[in-house]
């Protein structure tokens, strides 16, 4: 069979390059990508893979229109709060003063506007080259959020097969790219139950297949045994997980808490901090690395977002091997729920709950539903409470929240994995 995967981020998710390759063992593989990504897919086009131009962009007052309505009027997940949380984090990243303006004004137009247009009726609107090469392909795999919208009109217009990987727990509750003529897989079956319930997909076209960066964790497993540990003194470990630079600073405040905790508290532990991986000015972190108790995580980074293979399975070594796991809302925190170290959730260091907040962060949707409400004893509120958790880090109720994780999930391998999203 001949495969088309459409795909964005191609650098930064390692996952998806070894699905393809995976994929590209049984099946005719080619890859399909927008002009301005084309330099970062060949340099990590898998051997044996196709890559072909996505060409379906068309300009004119038609579309443009359309482009601006759908902005203003599109329909939004019942996660309300999270959609906006997260369009105002992408909002505030312009530097530019007039850029950022216009964006919060917008932003505060799409507020107040009703919620008519659906992501069906808008790519019915569009119009599109059609110069994209289709031919020969049986099946589209596309990843959300989709990387071009006018593909995908011409995609399911013209009734080509098409199957969306839902590639993260919190894109059904914040992305507006779903639907009614695709179908989708998911990581679990909570995760399928919010793209229905956000998202209004139909049960029927909605499938669980598993996640496909938990096969690195199948990979960590066979050879955990084998993995030099990295460091040699006990310690906690923080995963980071920001991007926008104002919100980076309150992140580092409250690090800069859990150290000055912990060195009160439990003073035989370090504390490893990990740079969050796609914020591209890390020199934010510099005020934890003069902390005694307080040593860097941050010789994975490459010439761009990817990451060696070899770094992740360090990554979860690191984990498997702290006394602790913290973080204010990463997948790092769910992943750490398959070993035997405890997870917890960094919930306080703010003084606001509104607008571009830390508390806003944390209690992002994906982590008060798949981790806070499963284990409330696991969400950190004070440093109070936190000297108390490190005191006791080896009672069993901080471990609960890893046995509740590890039964919703079927870890498989990256071909296991790329064999049931065909074939499904």
């Amino acid at each position: 069979m001949k495969i088309g995967f459409v795909v964005s981020f191609f650098d930064f998710r390692n996952d998806v390059r070894r699905v393809i390759t995976e994929v590209a063992q049984q099946h005719e593989v080619t890859i399909f990508g927008r002009p301005e990504n084309k330099e970062e897919i060949l340099r990590h086009l898998p051997a044996g893979v196709k890559f072909r131009l996505i060409n379906e962009k068309k300009g004119g007052w038609w579309n443009s229109l359309w482009i601006k309505l759908y902005i203003l009027f599109r329909q939004i997940p019942e996660s309300r709060h999270n959609f906006f949380l997260m369009e105002l984090f992408k909002a505030s990243l312009a530097t530019d003063a007039a850029v950022l303006k216009k964006n919060h004004q917008i932003l505060a137009w799409v507020r107040r506007l009703p919620k008519i247009i659906s992501y069906d009726f808008y790519l019915n609107r569009l119009q599109y080259r059609a110069q994209t090469d289709l031919t020969g392909i049986d099946q589209f795999v596309c990843f959300t959020a989709i990387a071009d919208d006018f593909l995908m009109a011409r995609l399911v217009h013209e009734n080509h097969p098409v199957k969306v990987y839902v590639y993260s727990w919190d894109h059904a509750c914040k992305h507006t790219c779903f639907s009614s003529r695709a179908t989708y897989v998911c990581w679990n079956e909570r995760i399928r139950e919010d793209l229905i319930h956000l998202q209004h997909v139909s049960s029927s076209r909605a499938s669980v297949v598993g996640a496909s960066q938990f096969a690195y964790i199948d990979e960590y497993r066979q050879v955990a045994a084998q993995l030099p540990r990295t460091y040699d003194f006990p310690y906690v470990y923080v995963g980071c997980a920001i991007g926008v630079v104002d919100l980076v600073r309150d992140e580092v405040s409250v690090v800069k808490q859990v150290a000055e905790t912990l060195q009160q508290a439990r003073p035989d532990l370090k504390l490893v901090v990990r740079p969050y991986p796609v914020q591209g000015n890390w020199e934010l972190y510099a005020p934890l690395r003069s902390l005694p108790n307080v040593v860097m995580d941050d010789g994975f980074r490459t010439l761009d977002l990817s990451v060696k293979d070899s770094h992740i399975l360090e990554k979860f070594e690191k984990i498997a091997n702290a006394d602790a796991f913290f973080h204010m809302g990463t997948t790092m925190g769910l992943e750490a729920c398959f070993t035997d170290t405890p997870s917890f959730m960094l919930d306080f260091g703010y003084t606001s709950t509104d607008g571009l907040s830390l508390y806003g962060f944390i209690h992002q949707y994906q982590n008060d539903r798949h981790l806070i409400e499963l284990a409330p004893q696991n969400d950190v509120r004070s440093t109070e409470q936190l000297a108390d958790i490190f005191k006791n880090l080896s009672s069993p109720t901080y471990r609960a929240l890893n046995r509740l994780v590890q039964n919703q999930y079927q870890i498989k391998s990256f071909k296991e994995f790329a064999n049931d999203l065909i074939a499904v």
